[in-house]
């Protein structure tokens, strides 16, 4: 195999890609294209034209959700086909950077603790901690090991995995190489409800490696940020890739359903894709926990995968079935189905102090309220590029 690296790209940790390494993720990222732009529509209409009819034959009813017709869908040699590819084109990126990681993993320890010898931030670690079950049960993504397992000493190797797999499954998709999407279109969410808002304190809940949380910490170039996540791999990584970047975070390893904080000691309170990989109950803790963490007339805000059940069509809902059901996504299709209006207000924000809907995705700050949209049409073509937002005022 040639030796030779592509020019360097990202921040000083980021795992780099030799010729070979880096062909065979462009063969299995065709292998994606090919499977969305070929056979999505060949399933679709699969569903539609055929699955459909028949469901509504034997029933005397069209069916109106995707588990009515889910089992005659997964016995159709299509469909199981497309089931097969997308399984397995994900899979062989997770391989191949994996072993990308273990060739030079020496090297890039010696880079990370560069990074943090004389750090702008700060990392607090807790062995104790007790991992939830719905993230230490679970490869999330299929994603070998998902954010928890150590590997070695000072482990980092699920953050730089992480890293490079978002930076190359989602390519300019969600930021570039930053993937750092959600993490802006938050802030111009913000930044658009609550131009008045005096942030001086802020924690990004679920950060993983910080990709939104960089992001937020340069729209709020005043505030002091801190960053949770139960992943001591991830935190590690993420708090040298932050400093590689030259932004000081203070990230800790908490469980966002309890921190340590104290009452009232947050302006800002966020997250961005953390709700679909909780259970519903740790859901609701959590923005129980963002109530408490708030100050006074704090915000919260929360970025997420955009899926709403009552906007998508059958083949839509089918696909965000896929990512519970094969994808190791559990909660996404009961996220989809939940009012995070009814969540945020259990958790004692008054109704009327919510905002939910959709946000149109940007990769800069750009507070435009028309942006935000509450409505999708059945096909799904407004909700493309988009992100689901819920925020709320204490």
């Amino acid at each position: 195999m040639s030796e030779m690296n592509h020019q360097h790209f990202g921040h000083a940790v980021m795992p780099q890609a030799t010729h070979d390494e880096q062909a065979m993720e462009d063969h299995f990222l065709s292998m994606r294209m090919w499977t969305n732009r070929n056979l999505d529509p060949l399933d679709r209409r699969l569903l539609d034209e055929v699955i459909v009819p028949q469901v509504t034959a034997k029933t005397g009813t069209a069916p109106k959700s995707s588990a009515q017709v889910r089992q005659a869908l997964e016995a159709h040699p299509l469909h199981q086909l497309w089931l097969t590819l997308s399984l397995f084109y994900q899979d062989r990126i997770w391989q191949v950077l994996d072993g990308a990681i273990d060739r030079q993993f020496d090297e890039l320890a010696a880079k990370v603790d560069e990074q943090v010898a004389a750090p702008k931030g700060s990392l607090r670690l807790n062995p104790d901690i007790e991992i939830p079950r719905y993230i230490s049960a679970i490869d999330h993504h299929r994603m070998p090991g998902s954010y928890t397992v150590d590997t070695a000493d000072k482990d980092f190797r699920a953050g730089a995995l992480y890293d490079r797999f978002a930076s190359t499954y989602l390519r300019n998709l969600n930021g570039g190489w930053k993937n750092d999407g959600r993490g802006h279109t938050l802030a111009s969410h913000v930044h658009d409800f609550y131009p008045d808002l005096e942030v001086r304190r802020i924690l990004d809940l679920g950060c993983s490696v910080g990709h939104s949380t960089v992001a937020i910490a340069q729209a709020f170039p005043n505030a002091e940020i801190h960053a949770i996540d139960v992943g001591a791999p991830m935190l590690r990584y993420g708090h040298a890739r932050a400093e590689a970047m030259g932004v000081a975070i203070h990230f800790s390893q908490q469980n966002a359903e309890s921190t340590d904080f104290a009452d009232g000691s947050f302006d800002l309170v966020t997250s961005s894709a953390l709700m679909h990989e909780t259970s519903a109950k740790g859901m609701r803790a959590i923005m129980k926990e963002c109530f408490r963490l708030l100050r006074p007339g704090g915000v919260m805000c929360h970025v997420d995968v955009p899926p709403r059940h009552e906007h998508l069509s059958l083949w839509d809902q089918m696909r965000c079935d896929f990512e519970s059901h094969y994808n190791n996504e559990p909660f996404m299709t009961s996220l989809a189905r939940t009012d995070w209006v009814a969540v945020a207000e259990n958790a004692g924000f008054a109704r009327e102090d919510v905002e939910a809907g959709y946000r149109k995705g940007t990769f800069f700050l750009k507070p435009d309220r028309a942006d935000f949209f509450t409505a999708g049409d059945p096909d799904g073509r407004t909700l493309l590029g988009s992100w689901y937002a819920c925020s709320a005022v204490k």
